[in-house]
Formats: structure tokens, C-alpha cells, sequence
């Protein structure tokens, strides 16, 4: 109906969205209702009223011009409504009354459905439709699932989390107990990887990764007892009362509620740290849970790299997330090939062959000598063999066993013709804008580091977003350090033992079924190579969050170092206090305070009861 001419007389205002008794010039009368409260904001996108009730229920909020779409209902379908509505002159609401929904007898009766449900006969073809108009990419975006892996390999996590848009958690190995077993087989919490287990192998790699396991469950056990030892209850002190930060002993409480609270933060206590030291012994076959929430397109990027992958496990893995996905936002994965990722698979292949071909000196186990090197990066938008040297080397890192500096050192000798020459190759026939190369091409951040650390320490930073890592597959021959905790309960040696033993099976694997698969045995304790390239406000955020008391006294390790390089370089940044909440203290037992503090929220709240 055309608004030219027409009379209008408020009936209602609520909030952001008002009622009107519209008469039109041709004199016919309607009630329309539009955002706006006409002072600050005009009043636009009429509607009538009762177009805009079968449209009420879908939306959170539906009288603010900030409004909310009910995902419960509109799961699936949301991002080709946001899609359509950037092109119409009105809002998603008019998008989901004119397009989506069934507004009149005449559609109910032809889709057999009542007036103010969803056209469910007709969605995929107008989200096709909408696809088509608008292009997959950025309709993708728009449109996001919750997925839950539960019991994969901590090795499968790694590929999961390494989409950096998704937002995850994951079962932590801080805070878990891995001393269960599996109540019907008898079995620890490993996966019995599909092609080891049809190795002549396959028996030893059973009695170790059931020999870590047992030795972490007896670990767990004589370091518990040790902390009591060290700390026992009737000296420890927490500061659990609400409102006071004086930390106290069991013997100065009186009140049920926090003696009891006392008691679960000391057991919480000795638990993380138990749990902080044991986990060296476990092994990347470990089974863990993690969630996912993300968009079509991180999605689809992560279904292509698992389905590209040599592991049979991310294969299975990338087969149940598509079929989940379908059930869920088919439309926004549909390119997701089961047969992978060609042009990936392609570049990494060549970069293998090259490497094997060109410089099989940099797939030797080469040792680092610091935990955290600082990488001199030179300008990478420069017309001479240095850049390209340098981006050449962060392509290979991730296929190769030798440090960054190892190999910059060997291309940069090289002409420079050469060096495009490798690159190109590596490059090849790209057939759409969508053929790209890897993270090497991100080189170039301001802040570079080499990390030469446990298994452990990767897996708590690997999820940080502003940043570009990559890693190097893990193995078993750059290190493994044994934490003085277990020497001193006398365990050491067979830890020692045990790290000797699954040197020898990792080895037998790679001839048998290659690195990426001989990786499931080694351990957390074994240390992992691995860059980060971060700016100063990543900086930041990243080195203050993760040196805080309750962190793992490893990474903290890490991280300190890092601030202690950057400041050293650049003095100004402490000078100006951007760094100031770096905290280079030592906590030996990280949890306490922080869970403490849980505790005073709880006894302020009247949670007591939980455990």
C-alpha cells in the first residue's frame, strides 16, 4: 500500500516500535505498525499488524530496534534472511513475512501448513536461491551451528581449535582425572588409532599407551599424597570469607558453610597441582571432549583440511561432522568435498617433495637451545632474496624438523631467482581466488617467536586469535623434561623409562604409517616446536592473560620470557606501562587463590551445597 497521502494516528508507542490507525488517500483504513519513536529516531519499515504478529513470535525483543532472532525456530534459515535483507529497503522482518513465512489461506492450504509457520517445503529452494543472488562466502558467515566432539584424540582437537574464528572449550587435562577406565572393555581413555592397530605394532603400542596411563593413575596418586605432605591441611590458608582478603587456617573457621568450602578448595588445590605435573606422561591418543561454535564458512574450512588429512580418525571425524552439519545448516557446507581439499593437498605435496628433493638436511631432528627464541624478521614487502627467503622457510616449517633459523640460514645463501623459483612451484596452478597457500604467507608480524616447549604448554596457547602459529609435527626427539615433583616421590627414572620406550615405537611407526600417524604415542611431556607471530596489542592481551597466578606454571615460564625479550627491545613499552599486568611472580600453587576466590561467591550466593 502506498503511504503517499495517507493520514496517520499514533495509537500505542512501546519502547522503540509504535502503533498506527493509517487511513490511505483512497480511503481505506489499516493499522501498521513501524520502529521508531519519532523524536530521536523517525519512523520507518511500516508494516501492518497483522503481518508483523505471525512475525512477533520469531523474534527476542521484537518492539527495540535492537531485536534478536530466535534461533530455536529460525535455526538454519537465519543467514539467507540476513543475506536478503541487505538488498530490500525494509528490515529482516519484512524479509521473514514476505519470504519465509505463510501469511495468507491461500499458502496454507498449498503447502498444507498453518498461517505464521515457516514455508518448510519450500526453504531449500529459497535459501538456494538466495545463495545463488548473494554468493556462498558471505552468506555463510551468517549462519553458525554448536557442535559437540566428544572422545576424540587430543591430536584431533589441535586440527579442530586450529580454525581460529570458532570459539571452543575443551575438557581440560588441568582440572580432569584421566584415571578411569572404561567400565565394559577394561580400556583406558585412548583411541586404538585405525591404521596402528593393523601394524605388527599394534600390541606394543597397547602396552605402552596402557603403561602411561597406569603410571600417570599412580603419579596422580604419590604426588596428591606428597602436596599433603608439603602442605597439609592444618597449615594451609585461603581466603574464603566474603568481604575479607586475610587468608585463613581450617582452625580459625567456626561456620559450617565456609569449613566446608575450606575443604573443597584445599582437595581443589592438591588436585590441580597432581593433575598440572602427572599429564606429562599422557599420551596425544588421550580422548577428550570438545565443543565448537562457528559459522558455515569455518566450518566448511575445517571439514576441508580434516577430509584432507592423512589420519583416519580426522577422516571419521570430518564424515560425522558433515552429516551432523546437514541435519543442521546443509546449505552453508555443501562445498565441503569428501574427497578433500585438492589444491591444499596438492601444495603440501609439493612442499614435501621439494623439501625431500632440495634440502633433505632440514627433516633431521635438530634440538633447540632456548625454549623461546626471538625471530629477526626483515621487511617482507621488499624486492630482494631476504623476504623470500624467510617466507619460503615459514612455508616449509610446518613439513620439517629443523629450527627456523636453521633454515633461513641455508635460503638465504640462494639466488633470488632461485627462491621464486621454489616458490612458484610450490604455488602451482591455482584455478579460482579460493586456491591458497598455507600460513607461511602470514609471515611478517612485528613480534616472532620460535618455541621449543612441551606438548602441554602448546595446547594451552594454541587458541589464541590475533596471532598466526604453526607447529611441527611432535615427536618424541626434541626433548622431555621431567618434572622435579615426580623426582622427588622417586619417580623419575621410571618416567624416564617409559619416554625411552615410546621413542623407540614412535620411529617404528613412521616407516610403518608415517609422522602425522606415528604422532598419537607421543607424550605431553615431549616437547613440540612450534612459531607465534603476534602485534603489540596482541601482545598484550596474550602475555598478561597467560601469565596470571592460576596459569600452568609452564606457560607462564614461557610467556614471561617472551615479555622479558620484547621488553628488553624495546624498553618504551614498559616505560609506558602497556605490559603492567605481566606477572613475573611465582606461584607455587597456582589454583589456590583464584578458587578461593570461587569459594566467596559461592558462600555469598548460597552455593555450598554443590560440589
Amino acid at each position: 500500500m502506498s503511504q503517499t497521502g495517507a493520514k496517520f494516528r499514533k495509537v500505542d508507542q512501546s519502547d522503540q516500535q509504535a502503533t498506527f490507525a493509517v487511513e490511505a488517500a483512497d480511503g481505506t483504513s489499516t493499522t501498521q505498525v513501524a520502529y521508531g519513536d519519532g523524536v530521536a529516531l523517525p519512523y520507518r519499515s511500516f508494516v501492518s499488524d497483522t503481518a508483523f504478529a505471525l512475525a512477533r513470535p520469531y523474534l527476542v525483543s521484537p518492539e527495540s530496534t535492537v531485536t534478536a532472532l530466535d534461533m530455536k525456530r529460525l535455526h538454519g534459515v537465519a543467514g539467507a534472511m540476513l543475506a536478503r535483507q541487505s538488498r530490500i529497503q525494509g528490515t529482516v522482518v519484512d524479509v521473514l513475512m514476505n519470504e519465509f513465512l505463510i501469511t495468507t489461506p491461500e499458502e496454507s492450504l498449498a503447502l498444507n501448513s498453518p498461517v505464521g509457520e515457516l514455508k518448510t517445503q519450500k526453504l531449500n529452494e529459497i535459501i538456494e536461491r538466495i545463495l545463488i543472488q548473494y554468493g556462498d562466502d558471505s552468506v555463510q558467515e551468517l549462519e553458525w551451528a554448536t557442535v559437540l566432539f566428544n572422545s576424540v584424540s587430543n591430536l584431533a582437537t589441535k586440527v579442530i581449535e586450529d580454525r581460529r574464528l570458532g570459539g571452543f572449550i575443551e575438557q581440560s587435562s588441568r582440572y580432569v582425572y584421566y584415571t578411569e577406565r572404561d567400565p565394559v572393555t577394561g580400556r583406558w581413555w585412548y583411541l586404538r588409532e585405525t591404521a596402528i592397530m593393523k601394524l605388527p605394532q599394534a600390541g606394543t603400542y597397547v602396552i605402552l599407551m596402557d603403561k602411561a596411563f597406569d603410571l600417570y593413575s599412580r603419579l596422580v596418586d604419590a604426588l596428591t599424597e606428597y602436596y599433603q605432605q608439603i602442605k597439609p591441611v592444618e597449615t594451609a590458608e585461603y581466603a574464603i570469607r566474603p568481604g575479607d582478603a586475610a587468608k585463613l587456617k581450617l582452625v580459625d573457621l567456626t561456620d559450617e558453610k565456609e569449613i566446608k568450602e575450606f575443604k573443597r578448595v584445599y582437595k581443589f588445590d592438591l588436585k590441580t597441582k597432581a593433575c598440572d605435573v602427572a599429564r606429562v606422561v599422557l599420551p596425544a591418543s588421550t580422548l577428550t571432549n570438545v565443543a565448537m561454535v562457528a559459522n558455515g564458512r569455518t566450518f566448511e574450512h575445517l571439514l576441508k583440511r580434516m577430509y584432507s588429512s592423512g589420519s583416519s580418525e580426522f577422516h571419521d571425524i570430518a564424515e560425522r561432522l558433515h552429516g551432523t552439519l546437514n541435519k543442521v545448516i546443509p546449505k552453508y557446507v555443501k562445498r565441503a568435498d569428501p574427497a578433500g581439499e585438492k589444491y591444499t593437498m596438492g601444495v603440501d605435496d609439493r612442499t614435501r617433495q621439494q623439501i625431500a628433493r632440495e634440502f633433505p638436511q632440514f627433516m633431521q631432528f635438530e634440538k633447540s637451545t632456548a625454549e623461546v627464541t626471538w625471530e629477526e624478521l626483515p621487511d617482507i614487502i621488499a624486492d630482494n632474496a631476504e623476504p623470500i627467503a624467510h617466507t619460503l622457510a615459514a612455508t616449509y616449517f610446518p613439513f620439517t624438523r629443523a629450527t627456523y633459523r636453521t633454515m633461513v640460514s641455508t635460503l638465504v645463501a640462494l639466488p633470488k631467482a632461485k627462491l621464486i623459483e621454489l616458490i612458484k612451484e610450490i604455488v602451482g596452478m591455482r584455478a579460482t581466488r579460493r586456491d591458497r597457500i598455507g600460513r607461511g604467507l602470514e609471515l611478517g608480524y612485528p613480534i616472532t617467536f620460535e618455541i621449543t616447549g612441551n606438548f602441554g604448554i602448546f595446547r594451552d596457547l594454541h587458541r589464541h586469535r590475533i596471532m598466526t602459529q604453526q607447529r611441527q609435527l611432535l615427536n618424541p626427539h626434541l626433548g622431555f623434561t621431567v618434572p622435579a615433583d615426580i623426582e622427588a616421590i622417586g619417580l623419575g627414572d621410571e618416567v624416564r623409562g617409559l619416554v625411552d620406550e615410546i621413542g623407540k615405537l614412535y620411529d617404528q611407526l613412521v616407516v610403518s604409517v608415517g609422522p602425522e600417524v606415528a604422532q598419537y604415542c607421543v607424550t605431553f611431556g615431549h616437547h613440540i616446536r612450534f612459531t607465534m607471530g603476534f602485534n603489540l596489542r596482541q601482545a598484550q592481551h596474550f602475555l598478561e592473560i597467560r601469565t596470571v597466578p592460576q596459569g600452568h606454571p609452564d606457560y607462564r615460564r614461557v610467556c614471561q620470557t617472551m615479555e622479558k625479550i620484547i621488553t628488553t627491545k624495546a624498553p618504551w613499552l614498559k616505560e609506558a606501562g602497556l605490559m603492567g599486568f605481566v606477572d613475573h611472580n611465582d606461584y607455587p600453587w597456582s589454583r589456590a587463590d583464584a578458587e578461593a576466590r570461587q569459594s566467596q561467591k559461592r558462600i555469598e550466593k548460597g552455593l555450598t551445597d554443590e560440589t
